[in-house]
């Protein structure tokens, strides 16, 4: 996936350095790795049914990166958890949804899980 420099909106792939501008892009890279492997821990989380700490995850993926898919694994955490409003503001933001005629603000689970 092409990531867009933030200097010259070029989009470059697998790059640490922008094509067009030169600008050093290896700590957006690392930023969007490590939002990646967040993903990638939580689904394995939820999969054993430890859906706090999956929310958790999902969590930090979306505040590192804005991705549908750190929202979608932050709504079906949040079902498994039965935590259904905050579901709800979850699948808003994984669908582009608005509520209330304002964009979507999805709520923040703790990055360490508790009781549901």
């Amino acid at each position: 996936m092409a990531l867009n420099c933030p200097a010259c909106r070029r989009p470059n792939e697998n790059s640490d350095t922008c094509a067009r501008c030169g600008a050093d892009l290896a700590a957006l890279q690392c930023v969007r790795a490590a939002a990646q492997a967040q993903l990638v821990r939580g689904r394995r989380l939820l999969q054993q049914g430890r859906g706090g700490e999956a929310l958790g995850c999902a969590t930090l993926s979306w505040r590192l990166k804005k991705s549908p898919a750190a929202a979608r694994l932050a709504f079906l955490a949040s079902l498994h958890l039965g935590r259904f409003d905050q579901a709800c503001r979850w699948y808003a933001a994984a669908t582009g949804g608005e509520q209330g005629g304002r964009p979507a603000n999805p709520p923040f689970a703790p990055i360490q899980p508790g009781p549901p």
